[in-house]
């Protein structure tokens, strides 16, 4: 933490501030939630930060609505999905930051760096470790033929979460191999779609089913309360298309009027002191690679991600949900 505070008491001398300067960060996460993190900066800067909180979409809209009369400087939120809708309105501008090249691996970032990830999880197969052995499991794919069928939990398809796993889908195989795929799972169901991912996790430990999808966040918690859970994680497509990752992200909006401040906070956020606590608190993986991450998650062992960049899987959002609801996924 010592280096993060000498950083940025270097950077607060080239700044020129007639007043005490505040930025605003429009966020899905509450402001409450954030001071904790946001505290050290603003010890050390002077820079205040004003939390204006509230749903992803909501957001985007007004940051719309709002155009060259926002207030808000920065856009911080939980998936690609809704960071690819606010690029497609033209919100954001890019960060042009050496520390996000420096610091997050390039498929994380958005090509012209209108946002970048700093933190990811995967959506994993979780599968359940008294009923299945690993070696029966492979890819995505895989979860589509018939040894699964009356075997598989998945979360409703109306969510951020399975739509920008469809895009993957729709990036990698093409929009006709994803319908036939999206077309096996819905066959393969143990029951009808679950309304969350805890769900689909404590279904698999139930036996329920034997194998599921799901965010590998949601798994950690199970495991504090219960060392022997039943539900473990599978990080599928090794060695071929790489797991699917997502993750929280932050964005400078284009009519930000606190443009370099705000790209202090965006590189404090990058940073491995501040990336260490906080990946291991929510259980979430850290861009910057020499952060650290929760020991759950490092006995999960290691995994090959999709290098496809999260804007180029964003960019298939739409068609995402105009083939889960043509292949009956509900």
């Amino acid at each position: 933490m010592k280096n993060v505070i000498l950083i940025l008491s270097a950077l607060v001398s080239t700044l020129s501030f007639g007043e005490t300067k505040k930025i605003t960060l429009y966020s899905v996460y509450e402001g409450k939630d954030l001071a904790p993190i946001f505290k050290p900066f603003i010890d050390a800067t002077g820079i205040q930060i004003e939390v204006v909180d509230g749903k992803s979409n909501d957001l985007i809209k007004k940051l719309e609505q709002e155009g060259e009369n926002t207030v808000a400087d920065l856009h911080l939120d939980k998936d690609l999905i809704y960071f690819s809708k606010g690029l497609k309105k033209d919100l954001y501008q890019p960060l042009n930051s050496n520390v996000v090249t420096a610091n997050v691996p390039a498929n994380f970032v958005e090509l012209n760096q209108n946002w970048t990830t700093i933190f990811y999880r995967s959506r994993v197969i979780m599968y359940n470790k008294n009923k299945v052995d690993p070696s029966e499991l492979s890819t995505y794919e895989d979860l589509a033929s018939d040894k699964w069928k009356g075997r598989l939990c998945v979360r409703t398809s109306k969510n951020s979460y399975n739509e920008a796993l469809t895009a993957y889908f729709i990036h990698h195989f093409g929009e006709a191999k994803t319908l036939e795929l999206l077309k096996g799972l819905v066959a393969n169901f143990a029951v009808e779609p679950m309304a969350n991912d805890r769900a689909v996790i404590s279904a698999v430990a139930e036996g329920v089913c034997d194998v599921g999808i799901a965010n590998s966040y949601y798994l950690p918690p199970f495991i504090v309360n219960d060392a022997n859970f039943a539900t473990r994680p599978f990080f599928p497509n090794q060695g071929t298309t790489g797991a699917h990752v997502n993750g929280v992200g932050i964005a400078l909006t284009k009519h930000s009027k606190n443009v370099k401040e705000a790209k202090m906070l965006v590189e404090y956020l990058l940073t491995k002191d501040i990336q260490t606590p906080v990946a291991e608190y929510f259980f979430q993986y850290p861009v910057n690679a020499e952060a650290n991450m929760h020991d759950i998650l490092k006995s999960f062992g290691p995994f090959e991600v999709d290098q496809t960049t999260v804007g180029e899987i964003g960019a298939h959002a739409q068609r995402a949900v105009e083939l889960m609801n043509e292949a009956d996924y509900k």
